[in-house]
């Protein structure tokens, strides 16, 4: 297991030793420096692989810039992918430009004296900080704290409420933290702590000599390993990821590929007026490991989003008795099948005729949304629950996919994202994310008939969070009970205002929760459970304020031995 650090390295002589975002075409090695180069449109933002908690913290860079005027050269804080159309940069990020940014025409015209500025981005705004922002703060001139070509060093830390920057051992400007509402203070909500910390050379090359920061860096209690990172690939960041095991023992593991808009301000008014087709390019990736997560192949495109059917939503499911694999996405549904464990795929097939409710354009509810059932008078048969605007229903298929058919549906406020599970005498649970919770807590909808009504509903104390995402597995292999007792069912979810991904652990069937584990104290977002062999638990997750897609391999038994009651209410 690995434990909480208080320093983290991220470049030492210039050497990467943990950084995120910049592909091997925009940056590189050069002597003691890692050189990140000019990108016009993106920015080319690198940012460490970890982030830092709600705690005092002290940064450290030191860096070179090639030249000054009109760069837009930044410190990046806080910075998020949450959002479709997220910044490279990461959206409502917190950014410290050391040259202020103008627009290439102004450029051509004059050139005039660089400042030192800060302010506040977001999703609607590009990644320079224009006169007009309110929340701009000039702090310098430029050329009174460094000169281009030449290194400087950079120190930002905090100690209490204040936030303090300084270059070349020389205090730029100090900030209370909730000034002006620019970087919140408090673990909950976005941009909010854990946050992380980069930089971006905008239109200039910048060299980072060594950079590095300390603090409090929350990371996983297992191992993990990184199936896919943001900006890498020549998307600008992944999401959505589900998983799933072949009957060879391949993990299988599908995610969203966006390219996000553009990030300069001529160009995002430009692409604004084109509507919903001007959004994200938006592809549905697949990758292998037959290590058990340890690595990860080179992904493989299985869907490109197209005007009528869409690869967004990923949710697979194989079918045990003939090996086929089916995998759902939004709008449609649609679904594509392979019949040798994803090597090759059919045309993506519309199964809108089969929503229920005849609530057409459903999307797959979650990761873990699709089951075969295993007990009852319904084994065999191919269980999907859907959701979309308040609408959460499931359809099903007893002739291995051929056909389907439109099951039980109902109408919550809120209610989406439902994920799926079969409980040890044949029922099926079914947890959506939201509904009509009376005390905020998890909603559970139970079937008899196998998807076909809905039979049951009542909510669940042990798991208050029903506005957040989780997800529900049955551990079903012969190795998987627990001194004697029903197999684990088990629901993993971040349990405070998206950070602190915690597992819970039920051994009667969903009744009661007793044992709960926290996972990664980082922020976590959607994810998507596996079983793996020896009483191993595979989890895919997104990671450090979405910028990763990291697989956790969790021992089972460690975390039943280590009982821990860590679910808090955020509003505790």
């Amino acid at each position: 297991m690995t434990e909480k650090t208080n320093r983290k390295v991220f470049v030492r002589a210039g050497e990467p030793t943990g950084l995120l975002g910049s592909d091997e075409k925009r940056s590189f090695r050069e002597d003691t420096a890692f050189i990140l180069l000019p990108d016009e449109r993106w920015g080319n933002p690198v940012f460490g692989d970890a982030c830092l908690d709600d705690s005092d913290f002290h940064v450290h860079a030191r860096l070179t810039l090639d030249r000054v005027i009109g760069t837009g050269a930044s410190m990046l804080l806080g910075g998020h992918y949450h959002y479709s159309h997220s910044r490279p940069e990461g959206n409502h990020g917190f950014r410290i430009s050391l040259d202020e940014d103008i627009i290439p025409e102004a450029r051509q015209i004059f050139e005039k004296q660089m400042h030192i500025v800060y302010g506040k981005t977001n999703p609607a705004k590009h990644w320079n900080l224009t006169d007009s922002m309110n929340e701009k703060a000039v702090v310098g001139v430029s050329s009174d704290f460094f000169r281009p070509g030449e290194p400087f060093t950079i120190d930002l830390s905090r100690q209490g409420p204040t936030l303090t920057f300084a270059i070349a051992g020389r205090e730029v400007f100090r900030l209370r933290l909730r000034e002006g509402g620019m970087i919140p203070v408090g673990r909950y909500g976005d941009p909010g702590w854990p946050f992380n910390v980069g930089f971006l050379p905008g239109r200039g090359t910048v060299r980072i000599h060594e950079f590095w920061a300390e603090g409090t860096l929350p990371e996983p209690i297992f191992p993990t390993s990184d199936a896919w990172q943001f900006n890498s690939g020549g998307y600008t960041h992944y999401r959505i990821p589900s998983l799933c095991m072949a009957p060879s023992g391949r993990l299988l593991a599908f995610a969203e590929a966006r390219r996000a808009r553009l990030s300069r301000a001529w160009e995002w008014e430009t692409v604004r007026l084109l509507g919903e087709y001007a959004k994200d390019e938006v592809q549905c990736q697949m990758k292998y490991s037959d290590d058990n997560g340890l690595s990860w192949s080179e992904p493989q495109t299985l869907i490109d989003r197209g005007m009528s059917y869409d690869a967004r939503d990923p949710s697979p499911v194989f079918d045990r008795e003939t090996g086929e694999l089916f995998l759902f996405t939004r709008g449609g549904p649609w679904m594509i099948a392979s019949c040798d464990e994803g090597r090759t795929w059919s045309e993506p097939r519309s199964l809108a005729g089969s929503a229920p409710g005849g609530f057409p354009l459903l999307s797959p509810g979650t990761a873990n949304s699709a089951i075969q059932l295993r007990h009852g008078r319904c084994k065999g048969r191919l269980l999907v629950a859907l959701a979309g605007g308040g609408i959460v229903g499931l359809m099903f298929s007893d002739d291995h996919g051929r056909t389907w058919q439109p099951g039980a549906s109902a109408a919550w406020s809120s209610a989406s994202e439902p994920t799926l599970v079969e409980l040890a005498d044949g029922q099926v649970l079914m947890s959506p994310r939201g509904g009509n919770s009376p005390k905020d807590e998890r909603m559970f909808v139970f079937s008899s008939d196998g998807g076909a009504t809905f039979s049951e509903i009542r909510f669940e104390p042990a798991i208050p969070m029903p506005g957040r995402g989780g997800e529900l597995l049955a551990l079903e292999s012969s190795d998987s009970a627990a001194d004697g007792k029903v197999r684990p069912i088990i629901f993993c979810g971040p349990a405070q205002g998206g950070t602190r991904l915690t597992l819970k652990v039920s051994l009667d069937d969903g009744a009661t929760w007793p044992i709960s584990r926290v996972l990664d104290e980082g922020k976590a977002g959607n994810m998507s459970l596996v079983e793996l062999p020896g009483r191993q638990l595979g989890i895919l997750y997104e990671r450090d304020k979405f910028r990763r897609l990291s697989f956790m391999r969790c021992d089972l038994d460690s975390v039943m031995n280590d009982k821990q009651t860590v679910w808090e209410d955020e509003n505790e």
